[in-house]
């Protein structure tokens, strides 16, 4: 039985939601000390009404192909949020193909970012900015000054940027678990392995919160600048799909 990358990154993404989960809150009373964090393998097969056998297999990353009423059954065992669950059956039925290289974008989108009275740019899925206006460049980041402009680099690489950010703990930790979402789903891309190699080398804040595993999609969040001598916060909307490219996403930030 073969293990592919995408399998892997499902059966750890498993391990690590059944680790997070302390017994008590499963309904599992025990007073002995347990050997393992969360719950165990044959706990979490029992909740789920599979083999032992079979829930290992899909942690150990063999490619199996496990139905919805299993993934269903896994999901309320390991009490996923509405989030996790949806990425777990992306990671499962979603036949994600590889993401664009040095793609075309039309200059028009450029115009349109440019006509908008508050920040906004347009980042491909690998979260790189390609297009952004001067409310942008002005009051969030100045992009103009980097070569790289991942916005995990900026965060995470580029002391100036974060401090700007008043609610920098909780922004980035949203941030970390939209983009892991992203990298489940195409584990296998060249780009996106480079970004990680980097962050993890050179950030310990992204190697702690890459390493829980949390994932969110995108959703409307806010956000804290630094201006000058005053705070301003941003209520921040995406929209996907722009102009029919799947792997753009257009950033709002509406002030509050």
């Amino acid at each position: 039985m073969q293990t592919t990358i995408r399998s892997k990154v499902f059966g750890e993404y498993l391990k690590s939601r059944r680790e997070r989960i302390q017994p008590d809150k499963a309904g599992i009373k025990t007073n002995r000390r347990r050997r393992t964090p969360g719950l165990s393998r044959e706990e979490v097969a029992y909740f789920s009404h599979i083999s032992v056998t079979y829930y290992t297999w899909l942690e150990q990353g063999k490619d199996i192909h496990p139905s919805r009423e299993v993934l269903l059954n896994i999901s309320k065992a390991l009490q996923l949020t509405p989030d996790e669950k949806e990425h777990l059956f992306n990671l499962t039925y979603t036949d994600d193909s590889a993401l664009p290289v040095d793609k075309y974008y039309d200059a028009s989108l450029k115009y349109a970012v440019d006509e908008l009275p508050f920040p906004s740019f347009i980042t491909d899925q690998r979260s790189k900015v390609i297009f952004w206006n001067e409310e942008a460049e002005l009051k969030l980041f100045p992009f103009s000054s980097f070569e790289e402009r991942h916005l995990l680099q900026l965060l995470f690489l580029e002391k100036s940027c974060r401090d700007r950010i008043q609610n920098a703990d909780e922004f980035l930790a949203y941030s970390v678990a939209v983009w892991r979402n992203i990298y489940d789903r195409f584990p296998e891309d060249r780009i996106l392995n480079q970004l990680l190699v980097t962050l993890q080398n050179q950030s310990e804040l992204f190697r702690n919160l890459w390493d829980q595993h949390h994932i969110e999609q995108k959703k409307v969040s806010f956000i804290s600048i630094k201006e000058r001598d005053q705070m301003k916060q941003y209520r921040i909307h995406s929209a996907t799909r722009v102009d029919g490219n799947e792997d753009l996403n257009w950033c709002m930030y509406i002030p509050v």
